[in-house]
């Protein structure tokens, strides 16, 4: 953003890492539970397919962890079966390599004057990467 100032924003992710489908979901408010949850059923609508399950491996983000997320994943055991990485482990979560193709293709080194436009250069790099998932295969290939 402008003088210098951090102005980083809210977005989930997740990743199909043999197809390269990129979903994400750009939040106004905090990470939280509730969020973590809204965005997990959108997952759900879009990845579940009949009689296959969902391998979900997640970072340690602390509303991973929370009473009502892990509640949720118990009332949804049989669509998905949930990981935990490591601590401290992002070389293990594939989702940070897209963030860092992200920031390298709309953020470094280039300067926006407003949220909105920082916004939309970022949402213009994820339906990029939403038409053409060829893009970053080889960022996937160690998670093979």
């Amino acid at each position: 953003m402008s003088k210098g100032q951090r102005n980083s924003q809210k977005i989930f992710g997740a990743i199909e890492l043999y197809s390269g489908k990129f979903l994400y979901k750009h939040k106004e408010e905090n990470f939280n539970a509730e969020t973590y949850i809204e965005f997990l059923e959108e997952l759900q609508k879009h990845y579940y397919k009949r009689k296959n399950r969902i391998y979900l491996i997640q970072d340690n983000a602390s509303y991973h962890k929370k009473p009502e997320t892990y509640d949720w994943f118990t009332e949804n055991r049989k669509y998905r079966e949930v990981f935990n990485l490591p601590p401290y482990c992002p070389d293990l979560n594939s989702t940070e390599r897209i963030w860092h193709y992200t920031r390298m293709q709309a953020t470094h080194n280039r300067h926006y004057d407003s949220k909105d436009a920082l916004c939309n250069a970022l949402f213009l790099t994820f339906r990029t990467i939403q038409k053409n998932p060829n893009l970053i295969h080889g960022l996937l290939m160690p998670f093979f």
